[in-house]
């Protein structure tokens, strides 16, 4: 039980990903056909924006490569999106 716990912590703590807070939000736009939200980068998807439709990004993850914030369209929720799906 003792070698359980501390395994389970530098699990949960890997899977945590370190964001980095944008300078101020900013509305960013879907320039592909379709991208995935999810609850953290690469794992639990929660929905899918659409071409044009829009995410207020207020941070992103150490790497650049995901964006956090609110998505309009259907999904109504704040979640991670590819940030090479977003236009500049």
């Amino acid at each position: 039980m003792k070698r359980i716990l501390p395994t389970t912590l530098l699990i949960a703590a890997t899977l945590t990903t370190p964001a980095l807070a944008a300078e101020k939000p900013t509305m960013r736009t879907v320039c592909v056909d379709s991208t995935y939200v999810r609850h953290t980068p690469n794992l639990t998807m929660i929905g899918t924006l659409f071409e044009h439709q829009k995410i207020k990004v207020t941070r992103y993850d150490m790497s650049h490569k995901h964006a956090y914030g609110f998505a309009y369209g259907h999904v109504q929720k704040r979640g991670w999106v590819k940030t090479a799906d977003l236009c500049d």
